[in-house]
């Protein structure tokens, strides 16, 4: 496979995940976190699956109920338990403290897989690990360090979200789905949609939407953004990723989108970047590199 390509689509898939963390927070201060999700997946698996019978018109997948229980599967563990976690403890934190957070997805993804299926853990991917771990520490430390005071709601939230993302990611690529990795995407996030609606109506959320009045131009654009270019976009690729390389390779986005997430408070916000920003952002730019670098080698034996 291409490094290049591979690098490429795992930079794109790391800006897109990075900006949405702010686009959640926005979308969030007016829409309920169980209801706006649920609504954003439907959308996205509706269009995921339409783009794919665009460009597959022939494919007889979409029938196949084996591959649509898989998916039922997936999407309680990415959509419903993932993202359903990280709607609920985004509330509680800022976006770059959920996004910081939600880096550690590629550790759980690579201690399951030695726990389950007992996969070795290179020496490399292991200096990988500790360099993305690392540098994300630099990153948080101040800031769980400072006044600011975090919630622990919103914490357990976004660890426990990692945990559910680490699984549905590995029993992704352990199980079949369609050949094409758009309908796969599809099929998985418009069940999880689905999924998510029925705590949304269970906890009373259908009370609590927005008036018409209320929907302003900053909400109705961030949410549109958050459907197609933080949603479409990142999970074709993630798909993409799961279907050429590895789980560990396919997640490596969660150690880059806190950089997104930084970056864009100092462009957008005017916030400072210090220089344990920049210290972080090579160390963590160097343990994605070694993840990449290693499963891109036993792919090639």
């Amino acid at each position: 496979m291409n490094q290049l390509k591979l690098w490429i689509v795992i930079i794109t898939l790391s800006l897109t995940v990075g900006s949405s963390f702010i686009a959640i927070k926005i979308v969030l201060d007016s829409i309920p976190p169980l209801f706006a999700f649920s609504i954003r997946f439907m959308i996205t698996g509706g269009v995921l699956i339409l783009v794919s019978y665009i460009f597959d018109r022939k494919s007889q997948e979409i029938k196949k109920i084996k591959l649509w229980r898989n998916a039922l599967i997936i999407g309680a563990f990415l959509i419903l338990g993932g993202h359903g976690l990280i709607a609920y403890g985004a509330q509680y934190l800022s976006a770059g403290i959920a996004s910081l957070l939600n880096s550690t997805i590629p550790l759980w993804v690579v201690l399951f897989m030695f726990l389950i299926f007992h996969v070795k853990i290179t020496n490399l991917t292991k200096i990988g690990l500790t360099l993305g771990f690392s540098g994300m520490i630099i990153l948080v430390g101040p800031s769980i360090g400072g006044d600011q005071g975090l919630s622990l709601v919103g914490i357990a939230s976004l660890l426990i979200s990692s945990l559910f993302w680490a699984l549905g990611s590995i029993f992704s690529s352990k199980v079949s789905l369609p050949r094409n990795f758009l309908l796969s995407a599809g099929m998985v996030t418009l069940i999880g949609g689905l999924l998510l609606l029925i705590p949304s109506v269970l906890t009373g959320e259908l009370n609590l939407l927005p008036s018409y009045s209320d929907i302003n131009f900053n909400l109705l654009i961030s949410y549109l953004f958050l459907i197609f270019i933080g949603t479409v976009i990142p999970l074709a690729e993630f798909y993409w990723l799961l279907k050429v390389s590895t789980a560990a390779v396919a997640n490596t986005f969660a150690y880059m989108a806190p950089i997104v997430a930084v970056f864009l408070g100092w462009a957008i916000l005017a916030e400072s970047v210090t220089y344990l920003t920049i210290i972080a952002t090579i160390v963590i730019l160097i343990g994605v590199a070694l993840i990449v670098r290693t499963s891109e080698n036993s792919n090639n034996k």
